[in-house]
């Protein structure tokens, strides 16, 4: 598929920069140049065969399909689709990442308005999963919020699902928590004590869920690190 003038066989040409050092058990990250306007591109495809196939496929088509739901959302960057099975191409937010903002940068509005962008990607009945990590929260060059990086983004669906509505509801408040422990870290006079409690007590299981979580990363990393030696 060409997205505003890339395609896989010209990625590589067009490529502008990587945006974040390319690991064995992560996608490349990469700034391309589109005819109009630089895109980022998240590809799969340069890593080993077992990690392409069964992280790379699913999380692309999952990421696609979490960008066209959320599509208007301010806050959201819009999706420019897939360029094939392996990679997404998503607007480009000129600005940095929440990781690289001191405490007090930021006026006491940014997170009002963040807050506003979490609660009307709720509304479309879908989670983001991973707002714990500042890296996936950007600001903007004109100080606005966007949110990136939605592939670990989960739907709760329509139908009767108890289990399904059950992990909905525990990343739903995960999600508030993620914004908690931003503004602890970055704007601590914006915590409520309803917010520094929740955040100091976790969810119920957050230490299980979690051991299992660091547990497949470290199994997903030697996996690929013995696919990549051979």
């Amino acid at each position: 598929m060409e997205i505003n003038g890339i395609t896989r066989g010209n990625l590589v040409r067009r490529r502008i920069e990587p945006l974040r050092p390319a690991k064995p058990w992560q996608p490349d990250i990469l700034l391309v140049q589109g005819d109009s306007h630089p895109v980022v591109v998240k590809d799969y495809r340069p890593r080993g065969f077992l990690y392409r196939f069964f992280v790379g496929i699913p999380s692309t088509w999952n990421e696609a399909r979490i960008y066209r739901k959320l599509a208007g959302i301010g806050g959201i960057p819009r999706c420019h689709g897939k360029l094939d099975r392996y990679a997404v191409a998503i607007e480009y937010i000129e600005g940095r990442n929440a990781s690289k903002v001191k405490p007090g940068e930021l006026p006491h509005e940014f997170f009002h308005r963040l807050q506003q962008v979490v609660d009307a990607v709720h509304e479309r009945r879908i989670v983001l999963c991973d707002l714990r990590n500042k890296k996936n929260i950007m600001v903007s060059k004109s100080g606005e919020p966007y949110l990136i990086d939605l592939c670990t983004a989960f739907e709760r669906g329509r139908g009767w699902n108890p289990v399904r509505s059950w992990i909905y509801g525990i990343f739903h408040q995960d999600d508030y928590i993620g914004l908690s422990k931003l503004k602890r870290q970055l704007a601590p006079e914006l915590l409520t004590p309803e917010e520094a409690d929740q955040l100091d007590r976790g969810l119920f299981m957050q230490k299980q869920v979690m051991a299992i979580r660091d547990f497949c990363v470290r199994w997903l990393k030697q996996l690929v690190s013995r696919s990549s030696v051979r």
